[in-house]
């Protein structure tokens, strides 16, 4: 009885241990996949603050979201300070779907509010905190912070 105990006990703490990586790995900030210029997170960020600012196509799609990085570069890397230069694919959300049927033709082959894109991202540090200070190209009227 006393060796099921134990077993349980085991069972329990890597249970908890196995979770305890699974949230960590889902955590942007800690996360390999979202580290840029070998700061961990940045990518998320730059990300975060792309899809609640940007416009893309002369403001025509006004949801983009950031699919996919094609290059990134930290240009400059002062105390607290990045400047990156940042290559991406994004579609928008509310205009950039797969498919446009027109009326007895089936899908357009052109497909608007998605492709490829530039632009260059100035992220601060505050306390231990990344946050994008600027982003050139079109954006909306009023800037939002995550």
């Amino acid at each position: 009885m006393a060796s099921g105990k134990r077993r349980a006990r085991s069972i329990g703490r890597a249970l908890l241990a196995v979770g305890a990586l699974v949230l960590a790995a889902c955590d942007p900030t800690r996360n390999p996949a979202w580290t840029l210029g070998g700061e961990p997170g940045m990518l998320f960020t730059i990300k975060q603050y792309y899809e609640l600012n940007a416009l893309e196509e002369g403001g025509i799609c006004s949801a983009p979201l950031l699919e996919g990085v094609t290059r990134s570069r930290v240009v400059e890397d002062e105390p607290g300070r990045f400047d990156v230069d940042l290559g991406y694919y994004y579609r928008d959300m509310i205009r950039g779907d797969d498919c446009r049927p027109l009326p007895n033709a089936g899908c357009s082959a052109l497909r608007e509010c998605r492709g490829f894109a530039e632009r260059s991202f100035v992220v601060g540090r505050e306390a231990d905190r990344l946050k994008v200070l600027a982003m050139s190209g079109p954006k909306k009227g009023r800037v939002r912070h995550p």
